[in-house]
């Protein structure tokens, strides 16, 4: 079977992936980096990662009409994924099915690549429930008496949502990378209904009943309109966007985002956000320099603002750095057992190939089961307004710990 895999905008992580097809030899393996300039041969399968803007559209039509079936693999191709936060700033990042029709759609940041195996093959994947109902930490859906933007990890039991920080959970399938498993609240990458966000907006909306929201007069009297000052809802979700959109916002039926653009699209994509999710955007992003550029942002800020880190966690990320250059090589050569052996372990000290377990300060969760864990153990951190720069990064954050300006240097990305 001729399998062809395109990569196209973006992050490689889900192209990446693909390389563990290559230990299946009944599968005819040809990698494509530069689609653009791809010299159209007929194939069984067509694989398409990497996020997608108009001016694919072309390539991606010579790759449909040569094409037996074709595969969004990943958010990026199947909703946009993490780089479509930047349509909020006037972008247009779109999925590839308002590009080509019959296409059959992977979600997940990244990719499994077991369920990439089901369909390539035609067969039909296994039933995947609800992220809650294989959650740990039990759910009560009472209503909140108040919101957290940074999770305290003495409580493993309780739902995140309970406790007032923001999980998608509600609205997604359970899934390989598994960031509840490592204290990271549930961002979505596997939605489980249509305009997901929505969903769970209006879910957490409700929770949040018996939170004061300010509200201010209207001329007849009521109070239908937002007070212009901040009150505990707003002040504890200042990035609705971001949280709530973070890989379906094209899909989501929100309008183009009027923000005006910084001019480059990654750079937008980080800006607005907030400082604690940080790590993780860069975790889903930065591909094959995931790790690397993570622990830039991480480390600039710890620097600046005296987080004290201890040598435990300075080991730990330093045998991080050392399994990325490592995971480069096994990149570079397509090497799928290289491959394997080596993202096992970056998920052992990581938690998973997006790197939910990095924080400031330490881990979001124990390593070793012999580790004393209060050694490395990430904990809640003050937010400080000011720029943070340490040689290929640098980023503005206002008094609530919003990005406002970032720039990050090529090759990251």
């Amino acid at each position: 079977m001729d399998v062809r895999i395109f990569q196209f905008n973006g992050c490689n992580k889900c192209f990446n992936e693909t390389i563990l097809l290559k230990g299946e030899s009944k599968y005819n393996i040809e990698f494509i980096q530069d689609p653009q300039n791809w010299k159209e041969q007929k194939t069984d399968i067509s694989i398409i990662t990497g996020f997608l803007l108009s001016k694919n559209k072309e390539t991606l039509n010579k790759i449909k009409a040569n094409s037996e079936r074709v595969i969004a693999y990943g958010n990026c191709a199947t909703s946009g994924g993490i780089f479509a936060l930047a349509n909020q700033k006037g972008h247009d990042v779109s999925p590839l099915k308002n590009f080509i029709e019959d296409t059959i759609n992977i979600n997940g940041c990244l990719g499994e690549i077991e369920e990439l195996k089901f369909e390539i093959e035609d067969n039909e994947l296994p039933k995947l429930q609800n992220l809650c109902i294989v959650c740990e930490r039990r759910k009560t859906c009472d209503y909140l008496d108040e919101l957290k933007r940074q999770i305290e990890l003495e409580d493993n039991e309780t739902c995140f949502n309970d406790l007032g920080y923001l999980c998608n959970g509600f609205v997604s399938k359970e899934c390989k990378e598994r960031c509840i498993d490592y204290n990271a609240p549930c961002r979505g990458c596997k939605p489980i209904i249509e305009r997901s966000g929505i969903r769970m907006l209006g879910m957490f909306g409700t929770l949040m009943g018996n939170i004061e929201v300010a509200t201010e007069h209207s001329e007849k009297g009521a109070t239908d309109k937002l007070a212009d000052e901040d009150d505990d809802i707003t002040a504890s979700l200042p990035d609705i966007v971001g949280n709530f959109f973070r890989f379906t916002l094209p899909t989501s039926g929100l309008p183009k985002g009027r923000i005006p653009s910084n001019g480059n699209l990654l750079e937008d994509v980080f800006t607005g956000r907030l400082i604690e999710e940080l790590p993780l955007i860069s975790g889903l992003l930065g591909g094959d320099h995931s790790i690397s550029l993570t622990l830039k942002i991480i480390e600039t800020y710890e620097e600046a603002n005296n987080i004290k880190v201890s040598e435990k966690t300075k080991n730990y990320r330093n045998q991080l750095l050392k399994l990325e250059n490592a995971l480069q090589k096994a990149i570079q050569s397509k090497d799928p057992e290289q491959y394997k052996k080596i993202t096992e372990e970056i998920r052992k000290i990581a938690g998973n190939m997006n790197l939910s377990n990095l924080s400031y300060g330490g881990f979001r969760s124990q390593i070793d089961e012999n580790d004393d864990f209060e050694e490395y153990k990430a904990h809640p951190f003050e937010v400080i307004e000011g720029t943070y720069k340490n040689g290929s990064i640098e980023f503005t954050i206002d008094p609530i710990g919003i990005v406002k300006k970032i720039k990050i240097k090529e090759g990251y990305v």
